[in-house]
């Protein structure tokens, strides 16, 4: 028991000395501690975002607003000045509220337990966006589609190819930049989503059918990547997608992914992130009269309720119109609504 007392002491004098960037050392040790739970792609955004915060804390320091650098050694103040400075961003709340649970993570990591103390006792309170799901309109949709002909090479084809599946799919970035060519069958015209949000925790390895609108932009796209692919001396590529360096077909990297999309805004004006295609979808497919329901099972989504606060919800101008003509077909015998007065 006393040698696990003197273990214990020594890890915790590491955690607290951990040399020139110690927030950036305790990150890391969290992250390495959830590889067990989380997958890489949930890893790597939580290490980019950690590294953005880290970088925060750094500056804060500098210019003395808070006092130290060490998550181990975060008091209340220092909490307090690191949350106005990720609010000051302008960032959503729920953008906001990932932040807070990480850096509680972290301070956790070390020992720390301000941030915990500081969400039960209500001294942080991240608030709600309470904003509308973001997704294009039908005319925004083809106005990107269009702008991705102007782009040059190799990438014309994948921007095209990208936008129609993650919109007609309803795919997260991620579930096609990770795709590989034996996901798509045209026989069965079906797409295998191999690599889902919280794959071998929550998340499903579904076989989706492939909608009708989308097989001309797959025909397309398969025999633009065959003469790639030939031209480059390539006989077979496993991505569905692939990234070709030195005459190597490897998967596309998210900051690959990323330059794409930059390309597609400058041509068309129109600035939309990936992730804003899935909803795009749903929203469009809603406005047409699909059920909420079968919008959420194509999503995949275990609730309606999630389909509903963050991809797509009816419209107000659509809820009330359909509202009048239940009205009028209900009561068409008033005089009002018979003389059309209103």
């Amino acid at each position: 028991m006393q040698e696990d007392r003197f273990v214990e002491q020594d890890t915790h004098e590491e955690l607290i000395h951990m040399g020139r960037y110690p927030f950036v050392c305790a990150y890391r040790r969290y992250l390495r501690g959830v590889r067990a739970r989380l997958s890489e792609l949930t890893i790597a955004e939580r290490e980019r975002k950690l590294h953005h915060m880290a970088r925060l804390v750094q500056r804060l320091h500098g210019v003395g607003k808070i006092g130290s650098t060490n998550p181990a050694k975060f008091e209340e103040d220092d909490i307090i000045e690191i949350f106005l400075a990720l609010k000051a961003r302008g960032i959503a709340c729920e953008t906001l509220r990932k932040y807070i649970s990480m850096l509680k993570s972290v301070t956790r990591e070390c020992r720390n337990t301000v941030v915990d103390e500081m969400l039960a006792k209500g001294k942080l309170v991240v608030g709600s966006d309470r904003r509308e799901p973001t997704s294009l309109d039908k005319d925004e949709l083809e106005a990107l589609l269009d702008a991705s002909k102007q782009v040059s090479g190799w990438k014309r084809v994948v921007c095209r190819f990208s936008i129609a599946m993650m919109t007609f799919m309803m795919l997260r970035p991620g579930e096609l930049q990770k795709a590989s060519i034996g996901d798509l069958n045209t026989t069965k015209w079906t797409f295998l989503v191999a690599n889902p949000k919280g794959k071998e925790r929550y998340g499903e390895v579904k076989q989706l059918p492939i909608p009708d609108v989308l097989k001309p932009y797959v025909l397309e796209y398969l025999g633009e990547r065959d003469r790639m692919l030939r031209s480059c001396g390539i006989e077979n590529a496993t991505p569905l997608i692939p990234s070709i360096v030195c005459n190597k077909a490897g998967f596309y990297t998210q900051q690959g992914f990323g330059r794409l999309k930059k390309a597609i805004v400058e041509k068309s004006g129109i600035h939309f992130k990936w992730k804003t295609l899935r909803p795009t979808g749903g929203q469009l497919a809603l406005d047409a009269g699909v059920p909420i329901d079968m919008i959420s099972r194509m999503m995949r989504h275990t609730s309606v309720l999630t389909t509903e606060r963050y991809y797509c919800r009816a419209r107000a101008d659509l809820a009330y119109a359909r509202v009048n003509e239940a009205y009028n077909s209900l009561f068409g015998h008033e005089p009002a609504i018979a003389e059309k007065s209103v």
